[in-house]
């Protein structure tokens, strides 16, 4: 993680969007895992609105690497090349990697930001391009809720998050009471 010296205006600022950050609406449906997701634009529908109450904003970067053996030898991953940079690397080693750089920033100019890469794989039925388009949505997913805290998956292993969240900010029922007696019921 990359951040300003100090982070002390962002981290009060975050922890005030966050608590009034609302659940993002799960709109999308993994049909493999038969589950259902919040997509990119509801996670960023959900949270713009916060962001900006709290002078806080959110860029995200699509970065590109190559796998380059460094001068020991080990093979070291170098984010950000140019295109042609990347095409070298791709020429030299084979491997192709794709990601998002997401800079979380308030309006004092501190900041944090962190990278995700990973390998660009082919997918059947897919061009390179509309491989790179896909991956780098998911990452821009992952990425905006892991920032903010949020969550944009159900819980494969149990409940789901919105269920609990939904149950918890549900006020309990007032208590019957038993009648009076001698009254009539408001029937």
């Amino acid at each position: 993680m990359n951040k300003s010296e100090s982070i002390t205006h962002l981290a009060t600022a975050l922890a005030q969007a966050q608590a009034e950050m609302p659940v993002a609406i799960f709109d999308a449906a993994n049909p493999f895992l038969k589950t259902k997701y919040a997509s990119l634009g509801s996670v960023i529908q959900a949270s713009r609105p916060i962001l900006a109450k709290h002078k806080l904003s959110l860029v995200q970067f699509p970065i590109s690497a190559g796998n380059a053996e460094g001068r020991d030898g080990i093979r070291h991953l170098t984010p950000a090349l140019s295109p042609i940079e990347a095409e070298r690397e791709k020429a030299r080693n084979g491997a192709d990697y794709i990601g998002v750089e997401s800079i979380l920033t308030h309006e004092s100019g501190e900041f944090i930001a962190e990278r995700i890469v990973i390998p660009l794989v082919d997918e059947k039925g897919k061009s390179r391009v509309q491989t790179a388009g896909s991956t780098l949505t998911y990452l821009r997913r992952y990425s905006w809720a892991a920032i903010l805290g949020m969550y944009s998956d159900e819980d494969s292993d149990g409940a789901s998050p919105v269920q609990a969240f939904t149950q918890q900010a549900t006020p309990p029922a007032s208590p019957t009471l038993p009648p009076v007696p001698g009254r009539r019921s408001a029937r």
